[in-house]
């Protein structure tokens, strides 16, 4: 029972669907037609143009469609040789009258017929007969004239122009060059040479004299160390120190230049010769001193005066720090003094 109710209710819903898709289709037919009549009721107001016409009259023949073609004012003239053709007034630059009897414009049953004098029938014929004669004979004037003015040669003189006139040339006056002075040379400065230019040449065999008179306080010893009493140590010693007092004179060795003079903690002011060929002395404990840098000394000559100890000599007292080197290395002036 259930399975037919089932079949007949889908049987009703098709009905229904068929029905109402059948409704639909002829509601919009129906508004379809409708749309189109009100569609072609407001297109014809009086404006619209009807095409089926056009192709009967097409078919009627040329004559009416050239008749219906020709403007409402146009002015018609006879067909054949002397007939015009049809030109519309509005175009027209002139009125037909004011080019009467013109070999180029022929006017029916006023210009038709008039070829020569025997044709003329009256003054007015005649007039225009001699019009036209004149208008023939005009272009054949103007035909002529270039010919004879392009077989012309002859141009008019050109008037010659008379030769420049040269003019003087004024020679100007040579204008006076400045006279540029000469700069002042500076006067040249005469280098300075040293009145005592001495060549220095010590040898060991000249030998040296002692700086000073006194005892050997700390010796040369380069071989093993001595002992320093105020730095209470043992060290090498390149130079030799002499016991001498405070203030006692200090000579030259040998024949030399002063290369320097300076000081330091340890030999106080000091004084250094330039014995030549590698040789030099330096002089230490200096107070007083007699020469300056570059000054020439020779043998025996006082450079100053022994001065008070440093700090590194204090036990030891007062003396003459007296070093002798030769190319840098420390040498003994003992063996060398006479």
């Amino acid at each position: 029972m259930r399975q037919n109710n089932r079949k007949q209710n889908i049987k009703k819903e098709r009905i229904i669907m068929i029905a109402s898709s059948a409704f639909v289709m002829a509601a919009l037919t129906m508004t379809g037609v409708y749309m189109k009549e009100n569609s072609a009721q407001n297109q014809d107001d009086g404006y619209s143009i009807d095409f089926t016409g056009i192709e009967s009259q097409v078919e009627d023949g040329g004559q009416e469609a050239g008749d219906a073609q020709k403007p409402h004012n146009a002015v018609t003239y006879p067909q054949g040789d002397d007939a015009m053709q049809e030109v519309p007034e509005d175009d027209l630059d002139y009125l037909p009258m004011e080019e009467a009897g013109s070999s180029l414009i022929k006017i029916p049953g006023l210009t038709d017929g008039v070829h020569s004098e025997a044709d003329v029938a009256s003054d007015e014929q005649l007039a225009m007969l001699e019009e036209q004669k004149a208008n023939e004979k005009q272009p054949e004037e103007k035909e002529e004239k270039p010919q004879d003015s392009s077989n012309a040669t002859t141009e008019p003189a050109r008037e010659q122009t008379p030769a420049a006139v040269e003019q003087p040339v004024m020679e100007q006056p040579a204008l006076e060059q400045p006279v540029m002075e000469q700069p002042v040379l500076a006067e040249e400065q005469p280098v300075w040479e040293p009145q005592d230019v001495r060549t220095l040449a010590f040898s060991s065999d000249q030998g040296l004299v002692r700086p000073v008179a006194g005892d050997v306080l700390i010796p040369y010893s380069m071989d093993h160390t001595v002992y320093f009493t105020t730095l209470d140590q043992y060290k090498y010693n390149p130079a030799t120190v002499y016991r001498v007092a405070e203030g006692t004179q200090v000579v030259a060795c040998a024949e030399g230049r002063v290369a320097s003079v300076f000081s330091n903690e340890e030999i106080g002011q000091a004084v250094t010769l330039d014995l030549g060929n590698g040789y030099q002395v330096v002089y230490g404990q200096l107070q007083a001193l007699n020469v300056a840098e570059g000054d020439y000394v020779n043998p025996g000559q006082i450079i100053g005066s022994v001065a008070a100890p440093t700090i590194y000599y204090s036990l030891e007292g007062s003396n003459l720090y007296f070093l002798l080197e030769q190319d840098g290395a420390a040498l003994d002036p003992q063996n060398m003094y006479f």
